[in-house]
């Protein structure tokens, strides 16, 4: 593991929550991105059809590719921002919202792996430096989701579980459809089509051997930290618990 002295990682853990606290903040978020460019097909506008929002790495390429993938005419799907401010915008203009989540170890470590492997050159590198801390991470995700609770316990958007997405897409779709009014032509999920949307998408849409090596290794230190950090174990258990509930929401549909 690396020290906690690091000065590269210490600028990278602060950026990181500088974002998490702009990014569940609307009246912040909005002025300071709807500028740049990059943001232009992400942010939600009074034309969004459909947000999809989620934690990193908690499936939302896929499951914005695969509504893509089905719809006989463009849907403007609000996404990729990975902060709640997106999905609480388009909860409060009534706009159908989706929030994806992964549980918070598996999305964690899932991110760090995948930050680790875009920073991988040749064939056999050594697995560059963590860059943001487990802690930062964590705080990250349960921000995201609390921040979020309010708008889930009035039941303003659809809660779709990772699992559910990679498996059955097409299910998530018809929820979508029931629960908005939509009409939305639900993805059939085989192994065909999943593999267009992967392929289109990109690799990290994916799975593959050197991100599950990484995934591997990350996880052992994720565990290790845990072990190491009561403050952790606590942001971890509460983490936790506000999973649970959000898995409670599905189970109550």
């Amino acid at each position: 593991m690396m020290s906690i002295f690091d000065p590269q990682r210490w600028a990278h853990t602060l950026r990181r929550r500088a974002k998490t606290f702009v990014g569940a903040r609307p009246q912040l978020f909005f002025p300071l991105f709807r500028p740049r460019p990059a943001f232009d097909d992400l942010l939600v506008t009074e034309s969004t059809d459909l947000c999809i929002e989620g934690f990193p790495r908690s499936a939302n390429s896929f499951a914005v590719g695969a509504i893509r993938h089905t719809q006989p005419e463009p849907v403007q799907v609000a996404h990729h921002t990975h902060v709640p401010a997106n999905a609480m915008r388009a909860c409060e203009w009534g706009i159908p919202t989706v929030v994806l989540i992964r549980s918070p170890q598996d999305a964690i470590v899932s991110r760090v792996a995948l930050g680790k492997e875009t920073r991988m050159v040749g064939d056999e590198p050594p697995a560059p430096k963590q860059r943001v801390s487990f802690a930062a991470w964590v705080h990250a995700w349960y921000s995201f989701y609390r921040h979020l609770s309010w708008y889930r316990e009035r039941e303003q958007f659809l809660v779709a579980p990772f699992q559910h997405v990679i498996q059955d897409m097409g299910q998530v779709v018809e929820r979508v459809n029931a629960r908005f009014g939509t009409g939305l032509i639900p993805f059939s999920h085989s192994n065909e089509a999943v593999a267009a949307v992967q392929e289109r998408q990109g690799y990290h849409a994916g799975p593959n051997d050197r991100r599950a090596q990484l995934k591997e290794e990350t996880r052992a230190d994720f565990e290790a930290a845990l072990r190491k950090e009561a403050t952790l174990r606590e942001w971890m258990d509460e983490a936790e618990r506000l999973h649970n509930l959000y898995l409670e929401a599905v189970g109550g549909e």
